[in-house]
């Protein structure tokens, strides 16, 4: 034991004799000091609090709330602490304050907090304690502290008051001077006969009651009480005297001469076959108490949840607010407690059977819980529990108000996290009120804004900073959003203290109180001027690429269209030559010519090909394929260049191949053709093979292994990547000796890319490659299967046909290819007259140009379905491009045209798309 100690048992022992001075020991309980233990706990918001006195080496705690009544060993007692403060002393987390861990060390306590003031008499003598203790850490205000100093001095105005009435009634006894001080007090004052009539009364009756002192002399007190009051007097009465209890206390209601009622609190004690009786006036704390009872019957029918249980704390019912907020139904709870349901692992139990107590006690209580909904998800809950009792006092239900806290918790630990670190953060950080106005910012946002806390206090940071370029919409939408709780993130372009412009990026978050309400406003606010810069640059940079594209695709569609007129009657006219009667010496020379034409046909279309895929408008286009007639017939076609060249073609399938998938023919084609064609290119003899084999089946798709392989020149290995770019190949020689533009790899991995596939080489120089990739095919159903087309060629047509083209050659084309298959050809330089002959003669199929003068082939297809006839809708039209890349099809279909045709084109090509159209 320290010397502090010595001093406070050295000082109590002194102070034995106030003990039988004020007598605090000889009743059970007070009325009067419940009720200041009940204001306490209001005032502090805490749910425990005590009035204790000391005698010998002990603290007694007499009067109580929230706890039994006690006694400590002083040098356990943290009122030992409150004595030598001798003033209000205050420790605001137990477990953290090293005077209380000392005192406590392996003592069992469940409480945070502790406050407590020193009783002391009008003689300068500490005789007590009055307490309070939480479960929750927290700092009275300078207003609470001033109205606990009040209950303190209420406490000694009580225990004066009880030490004049003894007095009073000694004096009584052995003195006339009793009657002066028999009428100052303020409270009533009588003597009693042993069948309760009155012998004396105070004048106090006249100020509490309005009756004259002589009025009430010989009268029974209780004529004064109302009816339903006077059996309960009787019977508190009478127990008292048969458990041989010469005191007791009891509340009722006076009627008063003006028939209006009050509340009284009797106070009395039986001596020498006399009642001595004291009654206060406690009409007003009892207002107070209904108004609050008032005010928890409201709460049952707000949006919170509501509970209403038995005494013995059986749920009876509960409302469908707090089904929402637990996941239980009344199905779940009925006839079970509350507290022994939505406790889980991490509940603090304590709180529960504390609660219990204080229910038991007639006591209402408030707590926060760590509950369990039903689904097993944790959630805070504010529980405010209201005793009602029935007309005897005692417990009849419970009302239990349960709001969920989860999110202002959950805030509550940001907050404090928040605090730890917002001095130190380069983010800028405001903490504001519910409206808005700056409470505090950290140094990082003064640096940012140029404003320090001093000039922003009390404002909205908005209002301060905002410019000419300021989105104030922007800015009144999110304050009204903060002000219905929404939190919101936005970014604004406001002015510094000095001009500067800035932008900002600013996450509101609100912070709510326990009824949902907000209570304050955390705004994180970041400095994003740069990246608003790199963005506009960003933007800039894309428009100018998105420009350059636009202007790439148009000088492409132009040069396509420039390239492929001149080369669609090259291409025609010599497919037309060759299928004449001619010379031997001429078949050599127009082979000749056919064979460059088409070649540089495949130029142009690698480069269209290579230039779609550039901006992204390759698509597949899924159909029916049949792998093996694909490759049979690519294999077939190449057999004049193998023959030419001495080396073997030959190509394996795998027997479990699929007869039928779903691909696109033209793409994989394409692919194949173009591997074929380069294997072929570079080997000078031994052998070019394609394999092809079944990698994978699935429900919906068929993955098929494809190979390549040729004996030829083989691929350095530091080029195996080089080769797939554009416009590159495996030597600078290369492109010269075996020709080419050096787009066919890079148009083939592009391809392979759409097939959802790899493609990947192997080799070795001087002695071959093999290049190698799977591709992803739909599954074909038995269901879409089609009518296979007669392979038998279309010798004749026998229509009408319209050729509109303001190219003469086209036009002289159209008609030589056509007429050789029955076909009657008119033919049409505008759209004008394309219209005109359409109105005065009918045709089967119409051929028509696209880009022509005075009227466009879009403008003649518009204005010819716009015509109320059933001949125009259905006419088909099919257009006629040198280039596809910027008249894309939904335009084509768009302006009303049925199909399109590639200039240059097949003969074979353009009279199948007619006679397609002609079935129809």
């Amino acid at each position: 034991m320290n010397a502090e100690e010595f001093s406070i048992l050295d000082y109590h022992k002194s102070n034995l004799p106030v003990k039988v001075e004020y007598d605090y020991y000889e009743s059970s309980s007070d009325i009067e000091f419940d009720h200041i233990l009940e204001l306490a706990c209001f005032i502090t918001n805490s749910p425990i609090s005590f009035i204790s006195f000391f005698e010998k080496n002990l603290q007694c705690v007499k009067y109580t709330k929230g706890i039994p009544t006690s006694e400590i060993p002083l040098e356990q007692s943290l009122c030992q602490f409150t004595v030598l403060e001798n003033n209000f002393f205050e420790i605001e987390d137990v477990p953290n304050n090293a005077k209380a861990k000392a005192l406590l060390k392996g003592a069992n306590y469940d409480f945070k907090y502790y406050a407590g003031l020193p009783l002391v008499s009008p003689k300068g003598v500490i005789i007590g304690t009055i307490c309070v203790i939480d479960q929750q850490s927290k700092k009275l205000t300078d207003s609470q502290i001033k109205a606990f100093y009040a209950l303190g001095l209420q406490v000694i105005n009580n225990l004066e008051l009880r030490k004049k009435d003894i007095q009073e009634i000694k004096s009584k006894l052995k003195s006339e001077e009793f009657t002066d001080l028999f009428n100052s007090s303020p409270d009533l004052i009588c003597l009693l006969s042993a069948d309760q009539k009155i012998v004396n009364i105070n004048s106090a009756v006249f100020d509490i009651m309005g009756y004259d002192v002589k009025d009430c002399i010989g009268l029974n007190i209780s004529e004064f009480m109302l009816s339903e009051d006077k059996m309960n007097v009787f019977n508190t009465a009478t127990e008292s005297l048969r458990n041989k209890i010469k005191h007791f206390e009891v509340e009722t209601r006076v009627v008063n001469k003006n028939k209006s009622i009050k509340w009284i609190s009797w106070n009395a004690i039986s001596k020498n076959k006399m009642w001595f009786v004291t009654g206060r006036d406690i009409s007003k704390y009892k207002e107070t108490l209904h108004q609050l009872n008032q005010l928890s019957t409201v709460a049952s029918k707000i949006n919170n949840g509501v509970v209403i249980s038995s005494a013995n704390n059986n749920v009876l019912w509960i409302n469908d607010a707090f089904t929402k907020i637990t996941g239980y139904t009344i199905e779940d709870l009925e006839d079970q407690k509350l507290g022994d349901v939505i406790v889980g692992a991490n509940s603090d139990i304590d709180i529960i059977e504390k609660a219990r107590i204080e229910t038991q006690n007639k006591k209402s209580f408030s707590v926060e819980l760590l509950a369990y909904r039903k689904d097993g998800k944790p959630i805070w809950l504010s529980i405010y529990n209201t005793i009602i009792l029935d007309s005897k006092g005692e417990v009849e239900s419970l009302i239990e108000i349960v709001i969920d806290i989860t999110e202002r918790k959950e805030a509550e630990e940001q907050l404090e996290l928040l605090s730890l670190v917002a001095s130190k953060t380069e983010n800028g950080v405001s903490i504001s009120d519910k409206t808005g106005r700056v409470k505090w910012i950290n140094a990082a946002l003064s640096k940012m804004i140029g404003y320090q806390l001093e000039e922003l206090i009390g404002k909205r940071v908005g209002d301060i900073v905002k410019g000419e370029e300021t989105d104030i919409k922007m800015l009144n939408q999110a304050r009204d959003g903060a002000r219905k709780s929404i939190p919101y993130n936005l970014e604004l372009k406001v002015n510094k203290k000095d001009g500067t412009p800035v932008w900002l990026s600013v996450s509101n978050t609100p912070i709510l109180d326990q009824q949902g309400n907000i209570e304050r406003e955390i705004e994180i606010i970041n400095d994003i001027s740069d990246r608003k810069q790199a963005e506009i640059q960003l933007l800039a940079a894309k428009e100018q690429a998105m420009q350059l594209s636009k202007a790439k695709e148009m000088f492409l569609s132009v040069m396509s269209h420039e390239i492929r007129t001149p080369l669609n009657a090259v291409i025609g006219i010599t497919n037309i030559l060759l299928d004449e009667e001619k010379l031997e010496h001429q078949v050599q020379s127009l082979n000749l010519l056919k064979f460059s034409s088409d070649n540089l046909l495949n130029l142009i279309n690698d480069i269209l090909d290579f230039s779609k895929m550039e901006i992204g408008k390759m698509e597949l286009e899924y159909k029916r394929v049949n792998i093996r007639d694909l490759i049979k017939d690519i294999v077939d076609s190449l057999a004049f260049k193998t023959n030419e060249k001495g080396i073997e073609l030959n190509y394996i399938i795998s027997p479990d191949l699929p007869e039928l998938v779903r691909g696109d023919k033209t793409r994989l084609y394409q692919i194949l053709i173009n591997l074929i064609n380069n294997a072929l290119k570079f080997t000078e003899k031994g052998f070019v093979k394609v394999a092809v084999a079944v990698a994978k089946i699935t429900k919906q798709h068929t993955f098929v292994h494809f190979e390549i392989t040729d004996t030829g020149i083989g691929i350095p290995e530091d080029k195996f990547e080089d080769i797939f770019e554009s416009f590159t190949q495996a030597a600078a020689n290369t492109s010269r000796k075996y020709g080419g533009t050096g787009l066919g790899l890079t148009i083939t991995k592009k391809l392979v890319e759409l097939y959802s596939g790899e493609i990947k080489v192997k080799s070795i120089l001087g002695k071959g490659s093999t290049f190698y990739f799977d591709l992803k095919f739909d599954n074909f159903k038995e269901t879409e299967m089609e009518i296979k087309e007669e392979s038998n060629a279309i010798k004749t047509l026998n229509a009408r046909v319209l050729v509109v083209d303001d190219n003469e050659i086209n036009r002289i084309l159209a008609r030589k290819v056509l007429t050789k298959f029955q076909v009657e050809v008119v033919t049409a330089e505008s759209g004008l007259k394309a219209i005109e002959l359409l109105q005065a003669k009918d045709f089967d199929v119409v051929l028509m140009d696209i880009h022509m003068p005075e009227m466009s082939g879009y403008e003649a297809t518009e204005k010819l379905r716009a015509i109320d006839d059933v001949y125009f809708k259905e006419l088909p039209i099919i257009a006629l491009t040198a280039s596809i890349m910027n008249e894309d099809l939904d335009t084509i279909y768009k302006y009303g045209m049925n199909d399109y045709q590639l200039k240059p084109f097949k003969p074979d090509e353009l009279i199948e798309k007619i006679a397609k159209y002609l079935k129809k």
